[in-house]
């Protein structure tokens, strides 16, 4: 007898080998068998007559870390298929503990939002390092399994008291070092870089290689969101040297499209020099919906100056003209002309749905003034900044070569926000980037069986994520089936930006460690998750 039988499919089994019909058995959390037809019984039996069995979709690029401390049901990915996620990205991640270290870190670089801060003090179980941090995880429960990768940017920011524009002392060095190898020996998997984030922005080649050596040495990862401040092609560059000095696996967080050479650039790395590289990408995106509140933090956040003085240093600034000046050096949102930059959920019906640069008009005014007189005034807006399709993760789709590029995978990069105030910080497309790469690769023609492979046996492989992302007899039951007809999610033109929690749909049934999560697109809870460890 059977756990499951999954009957009637056609299993896309990760390999990237032809898709074949068959019947799958589970017992436990593992698959037992994989025939044509399964002659025993299951306990539940799912019948994916005219649907796709694949295994769970990997993301390796996301920001779920904590979010399980108040709900750890993570329906939006399982509606794309997605049983595994790599959390703590773009530098920011779960260690050193305290629990008020890393939330005031994260409070400080805009990515929670004081009240958040607040409450999460009280309500989040305390962890000193991974062991804690995970057996928390395993209390509170999670419908989805974890890879946690070090954040650069909260150990230097950790042991240096703050963000600074040097290189750590020799101590400062060798306490980073200690942090990370504790860590790791625990089974974190590697390590993550924000480089346009202070204060990983402000470390140099030879630091990003030292502390890339140290990842290697344990065979982890090193991912980066790459300094674009100085071109996306050079920001690879970059990278990829960091992974050529240092040995180490490497990931290009969140390549964007618009630079074909990057994508080039990864190739050519992995086939002529034998690098261990790849790249993910968001398949499209909106512009970020941020609340004026949010939006004050980014503006501290983004600001070597503004910084330590906080939230309240940001309201003084606005007030006076040198403020305004600073705010407009360091803040991307004064980049480009305000046409793309619109006041949404607004407080004052007269602005709802209008560019800033149209506003501005209106008040016969330069777009930079207009941007800083309605952050200063007392109404609440929501800003969507970008507006429903951002240039450089557009919608009309990639290029040939990134398309045809095997080493590109999907990383949604999904908002962090707040799932309690979904309209504090939001974004409308990520939410969907599984289906939205399915369909755009299936339309230029790429196989099937090949996108399933690149989302996750790939990155599986990259990772070493072991007895994953691959349907095999002895391999654990993360397993997804779909009806490829129906998995889609809304385009820029029919997403409505008052509905922060639209979902993809098509997903039928997705099976965790054994364990139904979503059955018949029906939400469970069995909380079958597990934080993964890289050594076990």
């Amino acid at each position: 007898m059977y756990d499951v039988i999954i009957r009637n499919g056609l299993v896309v089994d990760g390999s990237g080998r032809e898709a074949f019909k068959s019947d799958i058995g589970v017992i436990g959390e593992k698959i037992c068998k994989i025939e044509a037809e399964i002659n025993e019984k299951g306990l539940t039996e799912i019948d994916a007559k005219g649907k796709i069995v694949i295994p769970g979709f990997i993301d390796p690029h996301v920001h779920e870390e904590w979010v399980c401390f108040i709900d750890g049901s993570y329906e939006l990915f399982l509606r794309q298929g997605v049983t595994t996620v790599v959390n703590g990205n773009c530098g920011h991640s779960i260690v050193p503990g305290p629990r008020e270290n890393i939330l005031n870190y994260y409070w400080g670089n805009g990515l929670i939002s004081t009240k958040q801060r607040n409450d999460y003090l009280t309500r989040f179980p305390e962890w000193q390092d991974f062991d804690g941090y995970a057996k928390a995880v395993e209390e509170k429960g999670t419908n989805i399994n974890f890879a946690t990768l070090l954040g650069h940017g909260t150990i230097r920011w950790s042991v240096m008291n703050g963000a600074h524009d040097r290189p750590p002392t020799e101590e400062e060095a060798a306490m980073i070092e200690n942090i990370m190898r504790h860590n790791l020996e625990q089974g974190m998997w590697g390590i993550s870089f924000g480089l346009d984030y202070v204060p990983s922005r402000y470390a140099d080649l030879d630091e990003l290689v030292s502390v890339a050596k140290i990842v290697r040495d344990y065979d982890g990862v090193a991912a980066a969101h790459l300094r674009h401040y100085i071109g996306i092609k050079e920001a690879t560059e970059e990278f990829i040297e960091v992974g050529r000095r240092s040995g180490v696996k490497i990931q290009v967080s969140h390549l964007k499209p618009t630079c074909p050479e990057a994508f080039e650039l990864v190739r050519k790395a992995a086939e002529e020099e034998g690098m261990r590289i790849l790249a993910d990408t968001i398949p499209r995106s909106t512009g970020h919906c941020t609340s004026k509140s949010r939006l004050l933090q980014f503006v501290m956040a983004v600001s070597d100056e503004l910084f330590a003085s906080g939230i309240e240093g940001v309201k003084a600034a606005l007030k006076t003209p040198e403020g305004r000046e600073m705010i407009k050096k360091d803040a991307y949102i004064f980049a480009g002309d305000k046409s793309d930059k619109f006041v949404i959920l607004s407080e004052d019906p007269s602005l709802e749905g209008r560019s800033v640069a149209d506003i501005a008009k209106e008040r016969n005014q330069d777009p930079d003034e207009t941007m800083l007189d309605l952050l200063a005034d007392d109404k609440n807006y929501v800003f969507w900044l970008g507006g429903p399709s951002r240039t450089d993760f557009p919608a009309d789709g990639h290029c040939e070569t990134i398309v045809k590029n095997p080493y590109v995978c999907v990383g949604t990069d999904e908002i962090m926000g707040d799932i309690e105030d979904p309209y504090d910080w939001y974004e409308l497309q990520r939410r969907g980037g599984f289906p939205i790469f399915m369909k755009m690769y299936l339309k230029k023609n790429v196989p099937l069986e090949e996108i399933v492979r690149r989302n996750t046996s790939m990155v599986a492989k990259h990772f070493d994520i072991k007895k994953r992302g691959e349907l095999k007899e002895g391999n654990f039951a993360d397993i997804a089936v779909i009806d490829l007809d129906s998995y889609s999610y809304p385009s820029p033109e029919e997403i409505d930006y008052r509905k922060p929690l639209t979902m993809a749909s098509g997903v039928d049934s997705v099976i965790v460690n054994g364990k139904l999560a979503l059955d018949k697109g029906e939400l469970k809870r069995p909380f079958a998750g597990k934080v993964l460890r890289r050594n076990n």
